[in-house]
């Protein structure tokens, strides 16, 4: 089936559906996973909901977030967002293996900028889904006041290496 990763902000939700429903030219989504529960990755969940029938997957840790809608967790009101509530069918964890299109994808954690965020990597074709553990032009934005500045650098740092090793020939990234 077909699968979605991060659905973006909910105030960009109609825009992301149409990309989902253009690309997908008539066949229904099946899939969406989320590499971390900030509002810019799950915030248009709720609008892909109603609109496919899906089965949704986040990070483990962020599963009992997202059941209380816990908005200090999830940050929502730290970084002045919003985003309607969903429901969360599987969880990911660290270790798990996810068959997406031809090619299976390992689930790796990713914490630093989330402290539950995971990446996704296919070791046969070497490509990394990063969330936001990279940016385009560098690592995702690091929140010490939240967690402790030693840990949040500290998490982040061993996050780069665990990429590092990897070897990947293609990263696609969270910005």
């Amino acid at each position: 089936g077909h699968a979605l990763i991060d659905s973006g902000y909910g105030s960009e939700a109609d825009e992301t559906l149409a990309l989902v429903n253009r690309a997908l030219n008539g066949s229904l989504l099946d899939r969406l996973l989320n590499t971390h529960c900030h509002s810019d990755h799950m915030g248009g969940n709720a609008a892909v909901q109603k609109n496919h029938s899906v089965q949704t997957a986040v990070p483990v840790g962020e599963a009992p977030l997202i059941d209380r809608w816990d908005d200090t967790e999830l940050m929502l009101g730290y970084a002045d967002q919003t985003a309607e509530r969903f429901h969360v069918d599987a969880t990911l964890s660290p270790g798990d293996q996810v068959r997406l299109g031809d090619l299976d994808w390992q689930i790796l954690p990713a914490p630093g900028h989330d402290p539950h965020a995971i990446v996704f990597f296919s070791p046969d074709e070497r490509i990394l889904i990063s969330g936001d553990a990279l940016w385009e032009s560098g690592f995702g934005v690091v929140f010490p006041a939240l967690r402790g500045e030693l840990e949040a650098f500290q998490l982040t740092r061993e996050t780069l290496d665990r990429i590092g090793k990897l070897n990947a020939r293609a990263v696609i990234p969270g910005h």
